[in-house]
């Protein structure tokens, strides 16, 4: 289809994993893709302009970094895992598993109106305590590595083809239509800062504040798709004027940051993992 660049809908199939046996899994587990003592120095924009040593070492898969797979019990949970797999990998093989590896701490601009800003930080601090992630906010730029701001031009996750060959009700419906987001990360895809940045013109717009709060649950999980059909979650099509988030989207972002994984996790892997987790309680 001509829209297949930009995913809308997130349906709720399950993902049929081809790991079936002990001996399938211990090869893909255990590959090292350790780079020994390899760093670079990568440019930072936000909040503020810095120069930082990045540490290009990624961890090996092996035994002692699976410890945590027997208590993992989003895998006995089959209708969150289904939803949780939909969100986030969305059928592509080559999707990644994004975690905060350091505590949040969002500032925002000035140029944002008062109002705004009041009514995004009390959707961010109502968020319930998640184990591994610590969302604070700050009004000093210094303290921050979370930075939402107006753009200085108008922006859109979009490209101008997407936009004239998608259906305007779908692009309407998409956070992503108005506001970019971008981050920094590790090696491992473990993201110590980012920036939300709004188009000018949408700043007055009624559907700001709604979209703003999607967009910013969706960068703690790096989600491939951005609807979910539940109608508790914020990412329901149904739901608008929402002060919180949801029952399902709390219990995602549990399941999400139970486990820092220390190692990269791809759909692959995550499926590898799945089945480790049956191979054990089956033992």
């Amino acid at each position: 289809m001509i829209y297949k660049k930009i995913v809308f809908l997130v349906t709720l199939l399950a993902f049929a994993t081809s790991f079936s046996q002990s001996t399938d899994l211990k090869p893909l587990l255990k590959t090292d893709y350790t780079i020994k003592k390899n760093v670079d120095t990568l440019h930072v924009k936000y909040p503020l302009h810095a120069n930082v040593t990045r540490d290009k070492t990624i961890k090996s898969k092996d035994t002692t970094a699976l410890s945590f797979v027997k208590d993992f019990d989003l895998f006995k949970n089959n209708y969150f895992l289904r939803h949780y797999k939909s969100l986030i990998f969305k059928q592509d093989s080559s999707a990644i598993i994004y975690q905060w590896k350091e505590p949040i701490v969002v500032y925002f601009d000035h140029n944002i109106p008062q109002e705004i800003t009041k009514n995004i930080s009390q959707f961010i601090l109502s968020i319930p305590k998640i184990d591994n992630l610590n969302i604070t906010i700050s009004k000093d730029i210094n303290k921050a590595n979370y930075y939402i701001k107006i753009a200085n031009q108008e922006v859109s996750a979009l490209t101008n083809k997407q936009k004239a060959e998608a259906p305007k009700d779908l692009i309407d419906t998409y956070p992503f239509s108005k506001i970019i987001y971008d981050w920094n990360g590790d090696y491992n895809y473990k993201m110590y800062s980012g920036v939300l940045q709004i188009s000018p013109s949408y700043i007055n717009d009624p559907q700001l504040l709604d979209d703003l709060k999607k967009a910013f649950f969706i960068s703690l999980i790096q989600s491939k798709g951005y609807r979910v059909y539940d109608n508790t979650s914020i990412l329901s099509s149904s739901n608008s004027n929402f002060s919180t988030l949801g029952a399902m989207d709390v219990v995602l972002l549990k399941y999400h940051y139970k486990n820092l994984y220390k190692f990269k996790v791809d759909y692959t892997v995550f499926s590898a993992l799945e089945n480790y987790y049956k191979q054990l309680a089956n033992d």
